[in-house]
């Protein structure tokens, strides 16, 4: 059990003391397995159900079937595991009416979690107040993101609806490399000629990765390591 471990071992004693933030994914996921096996300690469980489902951001598609069907993982462990996953979903999806978006790293934050590993591209539409305040989100097309299916017209009709003179775009590269391509780039000057022919502020373009994004409108790479 962790309460068992050796202090440097033990994800419960490190987090009291250096906060919860400073777990590795391994740790986090060891304090709710939190007992391993005659054969392995939690740690080492922990470690090996990482890497036997293809790494950490494979939890979000992880079943309970498949949980179940690795060694070491009971029917307890695979609910525990599945009740976290749940809580984050639902606490993902309370609006959060309140955010102000200022730079490229708040729309990042704002919606990282959302889109971060997501097996396909999602493209979605903030819209603004004049304050910089969201007002709405919206999901405009899934799939692979080009101006033949991404349509000016879905776009700017919420930011119509919403009497909004500001949007951000937002989509996510499944592969995590948060790079744009010459599509991504084309598509946001498109958009947002588009946009000053309507009175409606493109601001930005952000594509999100893993722990990384692409500013369009700063044209600038960030790598979040400790994010």
């Amino acid at each position: 059990m962790i309460k068992n471990l050796p202090i440097e071992e033990n994800p419960r004693e490190k987090a009291l003391a250096l906060g919860i933030d400073s777990l590795s994914n391994v740790e986090l996921l060891a304090l709710i397995l939190r007992t391993g096996s005659r054969d392995e300690s939690v740690l080492q469980l922990s470690s090996r159900l990482l890497n036997e489902i293809g790494g950490f951001q494979q939890l979000r598609q992880i079943t309970y079937a498949k949980l179940i069907s690795l060694k070491g993982i009971s029917k307890a462990k695979a609910i525990a595991v599945l009740s976290i996953l749940e809580i984050a979903k639902r606490l993902k999806d309370i609006p959060q009416c309140e955010s102000i978006l200022q730079t490229p790293m708040d729309i990042y934050l704002y919606i990282k979690n959302e889109l971060m590993f997501l097996p396909q591209e999602n493209f979605v539409v903030l819209c603004l107040d004049c304050r910089n305040h969201v007002i709405k989100k919206k999901t405009i097309f899934v799939g692979s993101v080009d101006m033949s299916f991404v349509t000016p017209r879905e776009v700017f009709k919420e930011a119509i609806e919403m009497n909004s003179s500001k949007i951000v775009l937002v989509h996510n590269h499944p592969s995590g490399d948060a790079h744009p391509s010459h599509d991504d780039l084309d598509l946001t000057k498109q958009f947002v000629e588009l946009g000053k022919m309507l009175s409606i502020e493109v601001i930005d373009h952000i594509i999100i990765g893993w722990n990384q994004y692409f500013s369009v409108a700063a044209m600038k790479f960030v790598l979040c390591e400790n994010d």
